[in-house]
């Protein structure tokens, strides 16, 4: 099993877009302040896990038996 390499920063451009795709329009001041976030966020987000099936999900593999306390 690879690795897989975390993709690149998203350049100023690309971020543009994504403003102009979610239909703001912003001011040069705010959209500084958009890309500034953007490199806090974009970290978080390459962190998020992929490629697994709808049935891997924790909720339907947790088991609350393993945290109750122990009987004599």
């Amino acid at each position: 099993m690879s690795i897989p390499v975390p993709p690149r920063p998203a350049t100023r451009e690309e971020i543009a877009v994504l403003a102009r795709q979610a239909g703001l329009d912003l001011p040069p001041d705010i959209f500084e302040e958009l890309v500034e976030a953007y490199g806090n966020i974009e970290p978080m987000l390459m962190r998020l896990r992929r490629g697994r099936d709808r049935a891997d999900e924790p909720a339907h593999v947790f088991d609350p038996r393993k945290f109750m306390p122990q009987t004599a």
